[in-house]
Parts: structure tokens; sequence; C-alpha cells
């Protein structure tokens, strides 16, 4: 009975440690840009999915999606007197004011933040804000319209765009 009962636990044992196992989120290289008209290169996984579209006209738009749930959309236009500062705080207070599912901001730096939504007790979506000028054009990094994004996954992203170069 006990040799048995050896074949039956070590298996479930076993079949509980592989099940509890997370999955760990892909390894982020450099992704230049360049060939969707953004000159910038950011850290993505290896094999993402790179989109561009002309935006709203004045505006472009690079999607880049990966597993992992990576997600992140950059809109770029020509810049404005602003800096990368005025424009993160302008993004600040729209959000915050505009949005009536904001609940908190989970980090903030100089030109970024990473915030949370929440539409109810168990409903809630990470996002986050970055802005960089650089020569001629000015860059917002967002997470992508259409998405749900764990604390983990957003902070994931947003951390990552410190190493846009």
């Amino acid at each position: 009975m006990a040799s048995r009962l050896k074949f039956l636990v070590l298996p479930l044992i076993a079949i509980c440690f592989i099940a509890c196992q997370t999955d760990k989120a892909p390894e982020l290289k450099p992704l230049n840009l360049l060939s969707y008209g953004v000159p910038l290169t950011i850290m993505a996984p290896d094999s993402s999915d790179v989109k561009k579209d002309s935006g709203f006209g004045l505006i472009e738009e690079v999607t880049v999606t990966g597993p992992g749930n990576y997600g992140l959309l950059i809109q770029s236009s020509d810049a404005g007197n602003s800096g990368a500062k005025d424009i993160k705080e302008e993004q600040l207070s729209s959000v915050k004011a505009k949005n009536r599912n904001f609940s908190r901001i989970i980090e903030e730096d100089e030109t970024g933040f990473l915030y949370e939504l929440k539409f109810d007790s168990t409903n809630v979506n990470f996002q986050f804000f970055k802005a960089k000028v650089e020569g001629s054009k000015e860059y917002w990094f967002t997470t992508p319209y259409t998405g749900r994004y764990t604390e983990a996954e957003a902070k994931r992203v947003y951390d990552s765009l410190s190493e846009v170069k």
C-alpha cells in the first residue's frame, strides 16, 4: 500500500510544482524602429509585431506588441514649444481630470508616469505615459488603445522606456 501511495503522491507533487510555476516574461532586446519612421531604438521582446499607422494626419503611430502581454504605442509629431517635462505634466493633469476611472499614480518621474484605472473592485487596468523630445520631434509612449495590463506588465514596459535611444 505504501509503495502505491508513493506512485500516486510523487506524480501529483510534480504536477502541482509544474502547474504553479509562473510564466517568465520574455527577455527584452533592442528593437530599431527606423524602418517604421521612428528614429529610436526601444527594448521589446524578440518576436514583437510592429505596425505603423498614419494616425490622425499630423501624428504618426507605431504599435509594438509581443509575448508576455507586451504593448507599446508610440505617437510622434513635430515638436511644439514644450519640453518633455511640460508634456508629461499636461498629460498627468489631463488623465486625472478627464478619466473618471483614474485611481492612483503608481510611479512618476520627470517625463512620465504609471497609473491605475479602477472600473470596479475587481476590474483594474494599468497604463503609462512617457514623453521624449528629440530634435524637431516629440514622442509619446503609452499603452496601446486596446489591451488589459497588470501592474507588472505595464511597469515592465514603462521601465524599459528609460533605455530608449
